[in-house]
């Protein structure tokens, strides 16, 4: 760590085109590094051991009063080097802060190029078999194979005009650019739930699974959420997050079991060692099928993969006296396991659509041993 006590204002400023480059190449990866998402902030603290709001002190940056065009017509030229980091830092504030997606998935993972092969696991039976002394052990049936995930370039551009570059402050500004970035975190999303509904496989393979309720006149009741979560809880997954619609967001708030405060001492407790989530987290989107929720265990659904974090390019418009900003993200996700997501669908018969063979957790338990 750099003693920035030590340091003048100019010195820093005479490092930070350099910082700069080292910061978009290590967002940018190669093909032998990863990309990783580091901020300028992040940069700052390791770097000289103080805060943003510091830093822009030492170099004569007041965010509340300054403007892009006074920073434009410093006489230190260096210091242009700011303002993209500034933009940035809103813009991803607006990408993390109101889409979900980031509270479905496993990990973000930087990888190398614009595909990425990953595993997945072929359900199937694999009875287990008496082994006696010195014989072979049989092999089963399940078979692990690879999918090639397809990332994309998620971007946008917008245009500063002359006026707000010279009259409103970095503070201000930082406040219209971080709603830019909730848009480009809501593209995300859509991308998001994508995956996870409908996977990575052209044929559908991937699939979540579709289950009905017990009863379609009743549409989505409590007990249909318990028969989902028993189940899951027993294949080792955890629905803790669901997503939905409006209408059926209101429909389960409107359960009596999660809007009636329950008062007294029940005569004896149960305990349920098949632990069943004793919260849930709801997320609105359009992209859930009407009369349908999905359930997910974030911890396996999906990961999201990305090849160049993100990244921003300027052009100076002249004909119209305009900056134009381009934000792009290169990422995709991949779904993880195929049982960690599921739809309950409120016009569908359980009894006609109950859970996949590969959820059937009892005839695994049941299974007797080949003799």
């Amino acid at each position: 760590m750099i003693d920035i006590a030590k340091m003048s204002s100019r010195e820093l400023l005479k490092e930070l085109p350099q910082s700069i480059k080292q910061l978009d190449a290590c967002r940018a990866g190669s093909n032998d590094i990863r990309p990783v998402d580091i901020s300028f902030e992040d940069f700052v603290k390791d770097r000289y051991g103080i805060s943003m709001e510091d830093y822009m002190d030492k170099i004569g940056i007041d965010t509340k009063v300054t403007t892009m065009e006074n920073i434009f017509t410093m006489p230190d030229q260096n210091i242009r080097w700011l303002v993209p980091e500034i933009i940035r830092s809103a813009i991803n504030l607006g990408i993390y802060e109101a889409p979900f997606y980031p509270n479905i998935i496993a990990s973000d993972q930087g990888i190398n190029g614009l595909s990425a092969i990953m595993p997945f696991v072929n359900p199937s039976d694999a009875t287990p078999a008496r082994v006696n002394e010195a014989e072979t052990i049989p092999l089963g049936d399940v078979s692990f194979g690879q999918k090639s995930v397809k990332l994309f370039k998620i971007g946008k551009g917008f245009k500063i005009t002359d006026e707000v570059k010279n009259y409103v402050s970095l503070d201000v500004m930082s406040i219209f650019v971080r709603d830019f970035g909730v848009q480009l975190g809501y593209a995300l999303d859509t991308l998001a739930m994508d995956v996870v509904i409908n996977g990575n496989q052209v044929d559908g393979s991937e699939s979540a699974p579709v289950i009905g309720v017990g009863s379609t006149s009743d549409g989505i009741q409590y007990r249909d959420l318990l028969r989902v979560w028993v189940r899951a809880s027993r294949l080792g997954r955890n629905f803790k997050s669901i997503v939905g619609g409006e209408e059926e967001a209101i429909n389960i708030l409107d359960l009596p079991e999660f809007k009636i405060r329950q008062y007294g001492t029940p005569l004896a407790n149960l305990n349920l060692k098949t632990p069943v989530p004793n919260s849930a987290d709801f997320y609105i989107h359009p992209g859930v099928p009407d009369n349908q929720v999905l359930l997910i265990d974030p911890r396996a659904a999906l990961i999201k993969l990305t090849a160049r974090q993100l990244m921003l390019e300027s052009e100076r418009i002249v004909s119209n006296q305009t900056e134009a900003i381009y934000a792009t993200i290169t990422t995709g996700f991949s779904k993880m396991y195929q049982d960690a997501a599921i739809l309950l669908d409120g016009s569908e018969e359980f009894s006609s659509n109950g859970f996949p063979d590969y959820m059937d957790i009892d005839k695994f338990i049941t299974y007797a041993i080949q003799q």
